[in-house]
């Protein structure tokens, strides 16, 4: 299958490039970056992906958040890249092993699902408290509120078949709380869901996360509450 990964990057990590090779040399036919707005500090990061032919560089002039770029990139797909038919989510962090990206890719083929979740397991001896807590949290309450328990409601590392994507490039939603919305979105379509366990990393105790946690995760329980189709 051709598969094709996304990567919304907000002042991404050094690695960024790194982990883009070792993508499309490892199973990816295509990437394709999204730099949301990082402006001057990320200059050299985005123009050291040039040296790769099958990546794709997308920009925002301005920082729209994690779920416009997401979509930006779904919106594209559709239009101008026929051939993909699997499409991957990884971020921009590092916290994503391109090996666990295969895995994934190769969960949802096998268990011919419509979408696959690369899965982290949460301890506080490998976790930064902020990412335990919010990610504990919105585990039960989704369990409690849509019936349906998640290990990692927020994971980052996601494929999808190619028919899921006029959906997902529907739903509302424009930071962290739109991947929760399409979550919850593909369980009440019933979507076959297969997840996958991934390696949890977190780069110098997740100090390139640009996620807020009492902001977004109030946006994220919004979400989750929301009635929302694809």
């Amino acid at each position: 299958m051709h598969v094709l990964a996304v990567i919304p990057a907000y002042l991404p990590s050094a690695g960024l490039p790194k982990t883009v090779k070792a993508l499309l040399d490892g199973f990816c036919d295509q990437v394709i970056v999204v730099d949301d707005g990082s402006g001057e500090p990320s200059r050299e990061i985005f123009a050291a992906l040039a040296a790769f032919g099958n990546c794709m560089l997308l920009r925002h002039d301005v920082n729209r958040g994690k779920g416009v770029a997401l979509k930006t990139a779904f919106a594209h797909i559709l239009h101008a890249c026929p051939a993909a038919e699997v499409i991957v989510t990884v971020d921009a962090d590092g916290q994503h092993d391109p090996e666990d990206c295969r895995h994934v890719v190769e969960r949802l083929i096998t268990q011919k699902a419509d979408a696959c979740l690369g899965e982290r397991s949460f301890s506080l001896r490998t976790t930064p408290f902020r990412s335990w807590w919010g990610n504990r949290w919105t585990s039960l309450v989704f369990w409690l509120w849509r019936r349906r328990w998640f290990e990692d409601t927020q994971t980052g590392l996601r494929a999808f078949r190619r028919a899921l994507l006029p959906s997902l490039v529907a739903i509302p939603g424009d930071g962290y709380a739109y991947e929760m919305a399409a979550l919850c979105a593909l369980v009440e379509k019933r979507c076959v869901l297969a997840v996958h366990p991934i390696r949890t990393i977190y780069e110098q105790g997740n100090a390139s996360s640009h996620y807020d946690p009492l902001r977004d995760t109030i946006r994220v329980f919004r979400a989750l509450f929301a009635r929302t189709s694809v």
